[in-house]
């Protein structure tokens, strides 16, 4: 299979994804009297949508710099991408969940378990891209790979550490996940610049032609 064509199908499910969010966020039937107080209570509720619409929003970023890496696509890659989707498409169900139950404890822990998850994906992928160079471009050198495996590794951990958090202080669980989004766009910000591989990626002076034409 081209890589054009898992990227354009990942592409289609990532914005039908981020679009089912907002679905769960509704106006409260109340007469405008008691419209102030009842768009209060709904806050944690469009607080988690944009955390994780943001969070949809950075994985779609670094799935395209992660193709960036790939030269070729096989039968493993193939389904890792696959299982990639299943759990970001899962995402808007622990959304709705915490949306509805904000800042306790069971709906906390399925949502990082979901992100944990698909976080794992990745590191897997990065994993398997190591060990089968004929799969990789140029561009994942060793730097590289180190840099994201740090990357991959340091997001689990704290994923893993809001999970345990949420058993305590739930509210100290989302605010570490807002944090670390936050941290991570940031991140994509600076390293990646726009619609373009930054050379602190590529460890080159000049990224190869092919290696960063997307369009």
């Amino acid at each position: 299979m081209k890589k054009t064509r898992l990227e354009a199908f990942s592409d289609g499910v990532l914005a039908i994804v981020i679009t089912l969010l907002i679905l769960d966020v509704k106006l409260p039937a109340v007469d405008y009297d008691h419209l102030y107080g009842s768009l209060l209570k709904i806050l944690p509720g469009i607080g988690i949508y944009v955390l994780s619409f943001l969070l949809i929003g950075m994985y779609w970023v670094f799935h395209h710099f992660a193709f960036m890496l790939i030269r070729e696509v096989d039968g493993v890659l193939l389904w890792l991408n696959i299982l990639f989707l299943l759990g970001i498409s899962f995402l808007p169900f622990p959304t709705s969940l915490l949306g509805k139950y904000p800042f306790h404890t069971m709906p906390v822990v399925i949502y990082c378990i979901n992100l944990l998850l698909v976080n794992l994906i990745g590191f897997i992928t990065m994993i398997y891209l190591r060990r089968n160079p004929q799969l990789a471009s140029e561009m994942l050198t060793s730097e590289l790979h180190s840099s994201q495996m740090r990357l991959y590794t340091g997001v689990n951990l704290l994923y893993v550490l809001a999970i345990i958090l949420a058993f305590f202080v739930p509210k100290v669980s989302c605010v570490l996940l807002a944090m670390m989004t936050v941290f991570l766009i940031i991140r994509s910000v600076v390293f990646m610049g726009i619609g373009k591989c930054n050379a602190r990626w590529s460890g080159q002076r000049t990224a190869p032609k092919e290696s960063t034409d997307f369009n």
